[in-house]
């Protein structure tokens, strides 16, 4: 708990781009909504919830103030309020117009592209009028949760903390996309390793940011991230059957795998691995369910299944799934498998357990470091080793019901509450060294 009253800026740009384009609803996304529903329950915090991101345009910051009016989360120093007529008239409605599509119409990437455009001449009219600041002076520290640390905080000499995710982008350029690696560079750039502070996810990703930047593990903290409490296992029923007719999942046993589809999440050798058990083993009845938002670079992985005539019946792509269908779907598989090649902490398999699924997953990275004992691990570049592991949980029941308690009891381990102390511990410690220097 805080020793003292704090005023933290808490800056919850990439929250205005995931209410409007469901393609930003990443892991980063629920990681910054559920640290930031946490920090609110924190006593003695104070926060100032901006859009400060220079990044960032007028309509996304709208689209910040308009998630936060939806989930009705306030804060009684919030900067993000809609106010202007501009806002309200001109903007508001363009804005969820553009939302309801790219939520609800399947879109050609082309025309994707198009209907996230069409705000380009809106932003042009708003930077016509001077944009407002918040009001720095009234801040004791800022806190990006992911944007580049803007400079002008700098010069406002109060403590800038950043939460460094992964650096898949260093590690692995390959496996990321030319703007990610772009995005993380200016994340990077931005750092001054002798007067910032980082939260890491992990203790892995503390490991990797020090190893390269060279900065003091004296001024990087680890708050651990967590599984929703909404996770949660669901019971076979009618209604959950309905969920999982409306994805195409048929009646039968399943493996799932939730991630975007992108390199780094390893579904091509998923795909193969899949394939190579069904053809040494026809008997089995089992579908492979691929959850997850189209990435970048993913077309192997569709190529990947149309290519093995024996995965036309047996593998599922169902797209993004809202969040009220998640449970039912994770409840309802045999096993979850999750093969990433390197994973800044790794939420899905921590859902997966909360959900009470037996978990595969690689031994890299942060992954041993959330699932431990709870999950089966494997070389995530070793065939023989996965199908072995979906076997087993196919053929035990046993084995099954054991890793379901075991994960139940992990995912127990991690809560967004503790997330959130361990953050304002680092918000505290930031102030007092600002304070004796």
């Amino acid at each position: 708990m805080l020793s003292a009253d704090i005023n933290a800026a808490f800056d919850c740009s990439i929250l205005g781009m995931g209410y409007i384009n469901p393609k930003a609803r990443t892991g980063v996304f629920r990681a910054v909504e559920q640290t930031l529903l946490a920090l609110l329950e924190q006593p003695k915090l104070n926060l100032h919830l901006v859009s400060f991101n220079n990044e960032l345009s007028s309509w996304s910051s709208l689209g910040t103030k308009l998630y936060l009016q939806e989930h009705q989360i306030r804060s009684k120093q919030s900067e993000l309020v809609l106010g202007s007529s501009w806002e309200e008239v001109y903007l508001k409605y363009p804005v969820l117009m553009q939302k309801y599509v790219l939520e609800n119409l399947q879109l050609f990437e082309i025309l994707r592209k198009a209907i996230v455009a069409m705000q380009i001449p809106f932003d042009k009219v708003a930077n016509l009028s001077q944009r407002h600041l918040p009001k720095i002076e009234n801040w004791q520290i800022y806190h990006s949760p992911y944007f580049p640390l803007p400079e002008n905080i700098k010069a406002a000499n109060i403590p800038r903390i950043l939460t460094i995710y992964d650096l898949a982008p260093i590690l692995y350029p390959t496996l990321c996309s030319k703007r990610t690696v772009q995005q993380f560079n200016r994340i990077i750039a931005s750092i001054d390793i002798h007067r910032d502070w980082i939260v890491c996810i992990s203790e892995a990703t503390k490991r990797d940011f020090c190893e390269y930047t060279g900065m003091s593990s004296d001024r990087v903290f680890v708050a651990s991230l967590a599984a929703s409490t909404r996770f949660q296992p669901i019971p076979p029923s009618d209604a959950a059957r309905q969920v999982l007719n409306h994805y195409n999942i048929a009646d039968a046993p399943y493996l799932l795998s939730l991630a975007t589809l992108e390199p780094r999440k390893n579904l091509k050798f998923l795909i193969r691995c899949f394939s190579k058990l069904i053809l040494e083993n026809p008997s089995i009845d089992l579908q492979l369910v691929l959850v997850g938002i189209s990435g970048w670079k993913n077309k192997g992985i569709f190529q990947e299944a149309k290519t093995r005539p024996e995965l036309a019946e047996r593998i599922v792509f169902t797209g993004f799934l809202p969040d009220q269908d998640l449970s039912t779907i994770y409840s309802g598989a045999l096993a979850f498998a999750y093969p990433s090649l390197y994973e800044g902490f790794g939420l899905p398999p921590l859902e997966a357990m909360r959900c009470g699924v037996p978990v595969i997953t690689s031994n890299v990275s942060s992954l041993p470091e959330v699932v431990g004992d709870a999950g089966i691990m494997i070389d995530p570049t070793d065939e023989e080793a996965m199908c072995q592991a979906i076997l087993n949980l196919v053929n035990s029941n046993t084995l099954r019901q054991s890793l379901a308690q075991r994960g139940l009891a992990r995912a127990e381990q991690f809560s967004w509450a503790r997330c959130a102390e361990e953050t304002s511990k680092v918000y505290q410690v930031s102030i007092s060294s600002q304070d004796r220097s």
